[in-house]
């Protein structure tokens, strides 16, 4: 994974190499600083942290010139690592530790500059913000406030419609949470490691061996995770721990003598492997896991050979403009992601390449003042002679004034569109008023074909777009072994058992299915999950589920099974065969057992054109923002299974798309799609008695008596 990333900023003034003592014990030997120790901050830092800054801002702004910048947050971890951990030991040292001072030093340094912007997002989310996005925005910005946006955005990812969601305004924040979580475990981490030291007298090698542990286990998690659960490994702390664990082991190393002929060979190695990494991954590379090994451990050899340039052309990174990049890279940080995102919805188009340099320019000068007058004020001003007590007590008032800033507007949108859609709700699941599925099925609609509806007036509100799923997913599970199945449905005796399975597109058939199932008497089992959907899929790790499936779908007695799967428009012919062929082979061990296959046949994608247009539009008629269908001449899989085993399907792509094949993103004032390929479940309802009426006609063909 790479598609996104953000830099954190790390705080305290540099210093040189750290001295290795832990503990104030006096059986425990201290090593003397490296002797070039500097009061200022490093030169060879600042300027890691201005390669790195730029990489990030430069791959938001124009990811097709710099694909892999997101290693910079790589480079910004193994900083803090060594930072941080070289201020933790030193204090122990002295017998100074006081977890509250450190916290609260922390605190001042990073939150009233994190909480302006955390601020100045949520007025321009209010202000600028599509209508479509702005619970969505506000919620990575609470997120954001308790710095967890990392676990949101990985149960984000994880969760198969909120993988769908555009970028939220807070996103970059993620390594943000990465770092305050590091905060409060690090300092821990040490007292333990050092109290163990100290009782066994036992300094430098004894919390060198306890690091090299933890990083150790942690690259593990890292290697394995970012192939089998890509989003957690690269969003999860205890995945990303590692690369703090690199720099922290060169802040304990003893000073060692390097000749200046090794000194220019590491230096150039490694910053060789940073513009590498950042020139040429991208975001098909792997990531963290093995690649990530490449700028961290460059980041860790730069910082271990120490601040002084080893031949005249690395002298180059002390020239003064990187060096004032380096210092005031934490706004640029903070300031550049939101101007990014929030720019289009105001102009109201794509950026110009002009734009794009203005916003570059806008978020360094918006850094600089930052900086100015809220960061250096509260960090070296009267704040700094504040108890730890009154720090954090202010910094959770901050935090507060944020949290209500952001949450109050969020809950009273979402109270407000979850009673709008409730009220409209009646006239959706009536077949005569020409809304949702309605307007297409219902030949009598036809002369409402161009009545318009105000994006204040869509059912679901654009506001709730996201959360239109009314349950659909309560049964939904992610990738493992079994599907517990749901009941919806009818409870009598006599109730016609059907078991619905898929994935999530079989989710979104759940809200309509519950409005006719009780009226038709079916007891439907819902078996749905993400991922290794029920066919003859050779992949090893969806082998378990497979067979999970197979007892519980051909042991329960079930009259017909309801069967679809989302129909990836970009699939190629050849793909589309080999999966029906798989679809297929399943089903005919149903059919085989006398159980009947009903194929749903699915409904078309969304291009991002018309994604963009619902959320930019005031008004809505058949045709805006509608699109062609783009798999015309590529059959659904389902479809061609279907004809494989002789069944026959229901196919409700009329509800979708005119017989010229053009597909409304609005029909009747009811938002067809939540994203790019997930009904709403206002739609879904709308869909409910002809959903039943076609499930009905097929099983009753295979009860009726054949010539």
């Amino acid at each position: 994974m790479g598609a996104t990333a953000s830099i954190p900023h790390f705080g305290e003034q540099e210093v040189g190499r750290t001295v290795a003592s832990v503990g104030a014990d006096p059986g425990i030997t201290r090593a003397e600083p490296r002797p070039h120790a500097p009061s200022a901050p490093r030169t060879d830092i600042q300027a890691l942290r201005a390669f790195a800054v730029a990489a990030v801002v430069l791959f938001h702004v124009w990811p097709l010139a710099i694909t892999g910048g997101y290693v910079g947050v790589d480079v910004f971890f193994v900083i803090s690592g060594y930072l941080i951990t070289g201020q933790l030991v030193r204090l122990r040292a002295q017998g100074t530790l006081r977890l509250g001072a450190f916290w609260a030093a922390r605190a001042r340094r990073l939150l009233p500059a994190a909480l302006l912007v955390l601020l100045a997002s949520t007025a321009l989310t209010l202000a600028f913000a599509p209508a479509s996005l702005v619970t969505q925005y506000l919620r990575s910005i609470v997120g954001s406030t308790l710095y967890v946006e990392n676990w949101v955005l990985a149960a984000d990812a994880v969760d198969y419609l909120g993988a769908d969601n555009a970028p939220p305004i807070a996103q970059h924040y993620w390594s943000l949470s990465v770092e305050e979580q590091f905060y409060v475990l690090w300092p821990l981490l040490i007292l333990l490691m050092t109290s163990a030291a100290i009782v066994r007298r036992v300094g430098r090698s004894s919390l060198l061996a306890s690091v090299v542990i933890i990083s150790g286990l942690s690259l593990l998690l890292s290697l394995v995770t970012t192939f089998t659960a890509p989003s957690f490994a690269y969003f999860a702390t205890p995945v990303r721990m590692w690369e703090f664990g690199f720099g922290a082991v060169v802040a304990i190393l003893p000073t060692l003598l390097i000749a200046p002929a090794t000194r220019t060979a590491i230096w150039l190695v490694s910053w060789t492997g940073l513009l590498y990494s950042a020139f040429f991954f991208n975001a098909e590379t792997p990531f963290p896991g093995m690649a990530a090994i490449l700028p961290v451990t460059a980041t860790a050899a730069l910082i271990w050979i120490g601040p002084e340039p080893p031949f005249r052309l690395a002298s180059a990174a002390q020239w003064r403009p990187i060096q004032w990049i380096g210092d005031n890279s934490y706004g640029i940080y903070l300031w550049h992601w939101p101007l990014i995102v929030i720019a289009p919805a105001i102009v109201a188009d794509d950026l110009e390449l002009w734009q794009n340099v203005s916003l570059v320019i806008l978020t360094v000068a918006l850094a600089a003042l930052g900086k100015r007058f809220v960061e250096d004020p509260v960090r070296y001003g009267r704040l700094a002679r504040a108890r730890p007590r009154t720090v954090l007590l202010l910094a959770a008032s901050g935090m507060v004034v944020v949290l209500a800033a952001a949450g109050l507007p969020g809950i009273v949108i979402t109270t407000s569109v979850q009673a709008q859609t409730a009220q409209a709700r009646e006239d959706v699941l009536d077949p005569d008023s020409c809304r949702g599925a309605n307007a297409l099925l219902n030949s009598e609609c036809d002369k409402e074909r161009d009545l318009t509806t105000g994006a204040d007036q869509l059912i679901p509100s654009l506001a709730g777009l996201y959360d239109d799923t009314d349950g659909a997913f309560a049964c939904y599970q992610s990738e493992q072994a079994r599907i517990e199945p749901c009941r919806i449905g009818s409870n009598a005796p006599d109730a016609t058992r059907i078991a619905l399975t898929g994935d999530s597109h079989a989710a979104m058939l759940i809200p309509g299915l519950r409005d006719v199932a009780v009226a038709e008497n079916w007891a439907i089992d819902v078996y749905v999950g993400r991922g290794c959907v029920w066919s003859a899929d050779s992949d090893p790790t969806c082998s378990d589920r497979q067979a999970a499936l197979d007892s519980d779908l051909l042991s329960n007695d079930y009259s017909a099974i309801l069967v679809t799967a989302w129909n990836q428009p970009d699939a190629s012919a050849q793909i589309r065969e080999e999966r029906a062929t798989e679809y297929a082979a399943r089903w005919r061990t149903a059919i085989d057992n006398g159980i009947m296959v009903i194929p749903i046949l699915d409904n078309p994608s969304v291009p991002q054109s018309s994604a963009d247009c619902l959320a930019s539009t005031s008004s809505f008629s058949r045709e805006t923002c509608s699109f062609q269908r783009s798999d015309t001449g590529l059959e659904d899989p389902l479809e061609i299974a279907t004809r494989q085993v002789g069944a026959e399907s229901v196919d409700l792509r009329s509800a979708y798309c005119d017989s010229t094949g053009t597909c409304p993103m609005v029909l009747g004032g009811v938002v067809v799609y939540r994203d790019l390929h997930h009904i709403t479940a206002t739609f879904s309802h709308s869909l409910a008695v002809y959903l039943a009426e076609d499930v009905s006609r097929v099983l009753a063909a295979s009860t009726s008596p054949r010539p």
